[in-house]
């Protein structure tokens, strides 16, 4: 059944998928105040979680609440989502490719502690080992302002999953799973446009504790189809924990349409997302998403009629 309510962090870093003219609109609302307040509006609207990537403006953010409001902070739980490519493309426009390794590496051996890992990983040419550095470089800006306690898990990117995927590199997936797990402490995920096919047993050898994906009904970013990864959802909604994201199919459908969809499958996901850069919309979302999934706190639930 569906546990978690989550923001998602798109509308905060300029990113729709809808359309350009959107995100820019939403970029320049996206400022630390409002998104503060939207923070805070999704906490009264009964969210539990909040799901973002690696954006230095989402680490403003969480610096910022872990020093005036521990309040809000305390009240999530975070799914990191790693890594932030547009970071890598931007650093490699500006200084080329040597400029982006250079970076990378710096921030990678900043903390003395990762030297030896780093130096094995080159020594022995073990890019699973590599790889998980780099994970751990890139998250633990936001670890060091985040309760500890309140990190759910950390989840891997589409752009390297579906990739890794691609080239049928399972193995790696497995390698950075356990790495995670291990050296950093926390549950390991993936993030997919290609659930229906992700856990084919040809593609992954192992079951994810998290794995994040769209679900609409109009099987927008669903591959190979929405048919299939409907039958993926009904399969392993019980085996991993299920993030809906994209249940507005970037804002194609209203939110009745979506919550009825989403209905349907409420026995199999584990958490679903709804994000926004206006306070009221967010709080109207997930106090309608609590009810209508049957996860309501008397606190913010709405009247019924709101949602008919």
């Amino acid at each position: 059944m569906v546990e978690e309510l989550l923001l998602g962090d798109n509308p905060f870093t300029g990113v729709s998928h809808f359309a350009q003219e959107k995100a820019r609109e939403e970029a320049r609302e996206a400022s630390l105040e409002n998104k503060v307040m939207v923070f805070e509006a999704a906490v009264n609207g009964g969210a539990t979680g909040f799901t973002f990537c690696t954006h230095e403006s989402n680490l403003e953010l969480l610096t910022y609440l872990s020093i005036h409001r521990k309040d809000l902070l305390q009240a999530m739980n975070y799914y990191v989502l790693l890594p932030y490519a547009q970071s890598y493309v931007r650093l490699a426009n500006i200084g080329g490719t040597p400029v982006l390794l250079r970076g990378k590496l710096r921030s990678m051996l900043g903390n003395w502690s990762t030297v030896p890992d780093a130096a094995r990983s080159l020594v022995s040419l073990k890019p699973e080992r590599l790889a998980g550095l780099l994970i751990k470089a890139e998250v633990t800006p936001y670890l060091d302002v985040l309760p500890s306690e309140r990190v759910k898990a950390i989840l891997l990117h589409e752009i390297l999953t579906d990739s890794i995927m691609a080239f049928g590199l399972s193995d790696l997936l497995k390698s950075l799973n356990d790495y995670v797990r291990r050296k950093i402490g926390f549950s390991f995920g993936l993030h997919t446009r290609n659930f229906g096919c992700l856990l084919r047993p040809q593609f992954l050898t192992y079951c994810p504790d998290y794995i994040m994906t769209s679900i609409n009904p109009l099987g927008y970013m669903m591959a190979p189809s929405r048919e299939e990864v409907e039958r993926s959802v009904d399969c392993f909604g019980k085996r991993t924990r299920i993030i809906a994201i994209n249940v507005l199919a970037s804002g194609a459908i209203d939110l009745n349409e979506a919550m009825k969809y989403v209905n349907r499958f409420k026995d199999k996901i584990y958490a679903v997302t709804s994000a926004s850069t206006k306070a009221h919309r967010i709080l109207d979302n997930f106090r309608k998403l609590s009810l209508c999934l049957g996860i309501a706190r008397d606190s913010c639930a709405p009247n019924p009629e709101e949602i008919r």
